[in-house]
């Protein structure tokens, strides 16, 4: 998630999701498919 200047944090994307009560990170499906990406080197 991310600070944006118009916005604030109301609008929330990114691959990890942040929860600003706890501060726990979880990780978005575009996350988990990001890492099969990299470790599989390919799109597909």
């Amino acid at each position: 998630d991310n600070f944006e200047w118009t916005y604030g944090y109301s609008k929330r994307f990114g691959i990890v999701y942040v929860d600003f009560k706890t501060q726990e990170r979880i990780l978005k499906d575009s996350a988990l498919w990001y890492t099969d990406v990299i470790k599989n080197r390919s799109i597909e």
